[in-house]
């Protein structure tokens, strides 16, 4: 094994490294951590780029003598953080085959509630939210996929990558994503359960033509089951006026007619769905999810609040919880976000394992990631972020101009209401001094002066009186009623604006 000696940068020790190892090393005299690196030249001639068919670099590694290399760059986003995959691959002479994809990070979101306003975002990426998948799985499934065929695991162990050389970095960085994602979200989220783990396994499979063949597929896996706290109509990076203002609403119309608030009917659907509490065939018969959370917060009002029971079960220190599973265990969920920082393959046949591994295990310890490629990424992310940002200041002045329209139009409305009944009142009093010798028509004349109106009923059921004088009459989002005189608003304004258009009661 040939050892090359470097020098720490913390305290000027000497460190022995292994000259095909990329890794994180730890001082022996200081405990500084110091991560390894090389770069291709004269001084390391078993470094090899890989580079797309246009001259691209991805990233770099060492690969033994009779290996050809390929790189593909695959431009689609997965989520807001992986704008694009890629794929490297090199070609022994004697048949191997050596591959690694990129970045994958998946979403299952939970939360019914979140997911439909997550789905509001403009310019939202959802290709990357699916069913979670166990890791196991998740790795064979991948294997099998490039393998082309069934596999059968035969042993496992770590993985030697950069990742899993250093597993706090791991977690680090996994913690990093999140928290870049949740601000640009604008929520705020805790982990529940976290997985970083670098595994290795070691497959069997047949080829269609019989021959057999071991398969060496190995992940840097990483994951977190995420809980959400805070308003669940909060943010977004939507109008956060008008979701105030619908959420205040409803709620003053739950509370005034007893029913529970909408947190409560939403922990209430929580518990059902985790199976948590059952709901029974009463249960459905008396009013469904929204008539069992009034229920429980009756029967919590009429306990003292030392005895009301807890709805989420804490997790306990010292039990192993497996990742993916924490509902399992009575704990609320909101999200599992999993996915690989990085998945290596190595296809080989059974008479050549002994070299095809070797091949493998110094690529895996060796492999760099492209410095542009990872510049790209980031530019990629950050435009991504500044084009919903806009998207959504747009569609906001939008509405603040629809919102200034209608207020003016509204104030209109008054004018000609204050107008009309003005000419109302002198019309009684004309109307007195020359009928008041006919108390039945004096008293017609002066009902159809004073009211001058038609009967309107909103979508809540409350009536309203509006000038005759209004041609058109709307109501909007929150039961208001107003009419106007002349041309009404086309379909496109009644859908920005939230209006709908009322008739007269007859």
């Amino acid at each position: 094994m040939e050892l090359k000696a470097y020098i720490c940068p913390q305290c000027g020790a000497a460190l022995e490294v292994d000259s095909l190892t990329v890794s994180m090393v730890k001082c022996p005299n200081c405990g500084n951590t110091v991560h390894i690196g090389y770069r291709a030249g004269e001084n390391d001639p078993g470094i090899k780029t890989f580079s797309t068919a246009d001259g691209m670099p991805l990233a770099s590694a060492v690969l033994p003598d009779g290996y050809s290399t390929q790189g593909y760059l695959y431009e689609r986003w997965q989520s807001e953080l992986v704008p694009f995959t890629t794929r490297i691959r090199a070609d022994g002479s004697d048949g191997s085959i050596l591959i690694s994809d990129s970045k994958e990070l998946f979403h299952d979101v939970r939360n019914v509630f979140i997911k439909g306003v997550i789905g509001l975002v403009p310019n939202h990426v959802s290709s990357g939210y699916t069913s979670f998948t166990e890791p196991d799985l998740y790795l064979k499934s991948w294997a099998e996929n490039v393998f082309g065929a069934p596999l059968t695991e035969t042993s496992r162990t770590a993985l030697p990558s950069r990742l899993g050389s250093d597993p706090d970095a791991a977690r680090t960085q996994l913690a990093s994503d999140i928290s870049r994602f949740d601000q640009f979200m604008e929520i705020s989220s805790s982990a529940r359960n976290v997985l970083c783990s670098s595994v290795m396994c070691r497959f069997t499979g047949t080829l269609s033509n019989g021959r057999e063949a071991v398969v060496l597929a190995g992940m840097d896996y990483e994951g977190e089951e995420l809980v959400y706290g805070g308003d669940l109509f909060r943010g977004l990076n939507l109008d956060n006026q008008y979701i105030k203002a619908v959420k205040e609403r409803i709620d003053r119309f739950l509370n005034r007619t007893g029913s529970a608030s909408l947190s409560e009917i939403g922990s209430t659907f929580s518990d059902v769905v985790s199976g948590r509490e059952k709901l029974s065939f009463s249960d459905l018969m008396s009013g469904g999810i929204i008539g069992k959370a009034m229920r429980r917060k009756k029967e919590n009002q009429a306990q003292p609040s030392e005895h009301r029971p807890t709805q989420v079960q804490q997790k306990n220190d010292s039990e192993e919880i497996p990742f993916g599973h924490c509902r399992d265990h009575g704990i609320r969920i909101d999200q599992i976000t999993f996915g690989s920082h990085r998945k290596y393959f190595c296809f080989c046949y059974k008479e050549n394992e002994a070299d095809a591994t070797r091949a493998f295990l110094d690529f895996v310890r060796t492999l760099q990631p492209s410095p542009s490629l990872a510049q790209k990424e980031a530019d990629a992310i950050s435009r991504k972020f500044s084009e919903i940002r806009q998207t959504v200041a747009q569609n906001q002045a939008v509405v603040m101009q629809k919102q200034a329209h209608l207020r003016q139009l509204q104030m209109q409305t008054s004018q000609m209401i204050a107008q009309n009944a003005r000419s109302a009142s002198a019309g009684l009093m004309d109307s007195i001094q020359k009928r008041s010798d006919a108390e039945s028509r004096i008293s017609q004349a002066r009902s159809e002066a004073i009211r001058g109106v038609d009967t309107y009923t909103n979508s809540y059921g409350q009536t309203f009186d509006v000038s005759t004088a209004a041609d058109h009459v709307y109501q909007n989002q929150y039961g208001d009623v107003f009419g106007i005189s002349g041309q009404g608003f086309d379909q496109n304004d009644l859908n920005l604006l939230n209006l709908t258009e009322l008739t007269k009661n007859k």
